[in-house]
């Protein structure tokens, strides 16, 4: 996936997140009943979408590490035995 696709879809979320923790977007979570996990509902509103950040930043996180160490390999397997390296 490309970077920016990447980028997109994270910042995608959090804007989501933010309308849906604030007061046009927290309108249908704003009540005590049900009762989930034993929490008001509007709690259990608020963790979930804390939860899903959590989640997706752990995933941009593996995908920048991985995307990193690709990066990293094939610019030592390029430049490595050329001797154009300097110290």
């Amino acid at each position: 996936m490309k970077p920016r696709t990447v980028a997109t879809l994270a910042v995608g979320y959090f804007l989501a997140m933010a309308i849906a923790l604030t007061y046009p977007g927290y309108l249908p979570a704003n009540r005590i009943r049900p009762l989930v996990f034993g929490l008001p509902f509007s709690l259990f509103w608020q963790m979930l979408w804390i939860s899903g950040s959590i989640a997706v930043l752990g995933l941009v996180f593996a995908w920048e590490k991985r995307r990193r160490t690709r990066r990293e390999r094939g610019e030592r397997g390029e430049g490595g035995e050329g001797g154009e390296g300097g110290a």
